[in-house]
């Protein structure tokens, strides 16, 4: 068996932001990783590789990156392998797949209340049983009526194990100081001349109607999804294999004198902002900075209730789109079952 060490993974630039070491910038506001969560250690029955660097990604990433490998422990170059699922032909690799998802995953999706009567799934189940092979079943999960049911299914190759967390109130204050700054720049912007109170209640009146959670996830390949893979790839012979990607990819995780290591896991967090509107309303300001500062004119008071309501209000709503719902990837994980795939075997049938 090959020596397996844990990856450290570096995920497609497009869409990725790499952040300074153990920090995270949100909202403007640069935080340490073990104050948004209390801890930066992860205890799980796998190798278990701890990032130094937080990674920002999307809800897209699962597919791309859980099963790809890396030449050693400390390279940084990602290389596709077990998450070869997109519409090219893998005959091994798909094989595996479409063997678990008949026998596994479609089976429980038949029984799944909040799936099995959508016509979108009766209907692909209809074509599944009429395919002749894996090949047309793989096709199935690439027409564009079954495109997101087929991306759906593949996510079944992976278990989630969620444990949701309170933020520290050193965020939480962080976060509201932000709050406080950005009104008073906004208010200043549209040149309403603001005291100090004014600016607090205001921040007040906001900052209790915005929530913050977090929820830490473990996201791997399910456990009878890699037995398969250990057991489908143990002692293959050479007429199972060809020159398709996989199959080189194959030949190259199991190199002489490899040191390769596949990914099977992550462990992310993700941070979630959301902001009541409904106590927010332009009407419902009017009336309580009228109740609160009869001082303030009535022209005043409705530029400021305007100013906050639509403009300020949802600038914290697309804050919250494009920094806090996100995937930070903290630590990576690989496991035994892959690890213990007898990579000689393999390499013997590929020569």
């Amino acid at each position: 068996m090959k020596q397996t060490y844990l990856i450290l993974l570096v995920v497609f630039i497009t869409t990725t932001k790499v952040f300074s070491q153990g920090n995270v910038k949100i909202f403007n506001t640069t935080l340490k990783v073990k104050d948004i969560i209390g801890t930066t250690n992860v205890t799980q029955q796998k190798w278990n590789r701890q990032l130094n660097q937080v990674l920002v990604r999307n809800n897209e990433f699962y597919l791309k990156t859980i099963g790809s490998y890396r030449d050693d422990y400390m390279s940084d170059e990602p290389h596709s392998l077990f998450n070869l699922i997109d519409k090219g032909s893998y005959p091994l690799l798909d094989s595996i797949n479409m063997t678990y998802y008949d026998e596994v995953v479609i089976p429980n999706l038949k029984s799944d209340t909040a799936v099995k009567d959508k016509t979108e799934f009766i209907n692909l189940c209809q074509g599944w049983d009429n395919a002749l092979g894996y090949k047309d079943r793989k096709a199935l999960l690439f027409k564009n009526e079954y495109i997101s049911l087929g991306k759906f299914i593949q996510t079944k190759r992976f278990t989630y194990t969620t444990a949701p967390f309170d933020l520290s109130k050193t965020v939480t204050q962080k976060f509201n100081a932000t709050i406080t700054a950005d009104i008073k720049a906004n208010l200043k912007a549209n040149n309403i001349d603001a005291s100090a109170n004014l600016v607090n209640y205001l921040s007040s009146a906001v900052t209790s109607q915005t929530i913050y959670k977090g929820t830490m996830m473990i996201v791997e390949f399910e456990d009878d999804y890699m037995t398969r893979l250990n057991l489908a790839l143990n002692g293959i012979s050479s007429s199972q294999t060809g020159n398709d990607n996989f199959s080189k990819a194959l030949r190259d995780y199991a190199a002489p004198g490899s040191l390769r290591a596949a990914t099977t896991g992550l462990v992310v967090f993700k941070l979630d902002g959301k902001i009541n509107k409904t106590k927010l309303t332009e009407e419902a300001l009017k009336a309580d900075l009228k109740a609160k500062f009869k001082s303030l004119d009535d022209g005043k008071i409705a530029d400021i209730a305007a100013t906050i309501s639509i403009g300020f209000v949802s600038k914290i709503e697309s804050t919250f789109s494009a920094e806090i719902d996100n995937i930070y990837i903290k630590n990576l994980l690989t496991s035994k079952r892959v690890d213990e795939i007898e990579i000689n075997k393999i390499r013997e049938s590929l020569k």
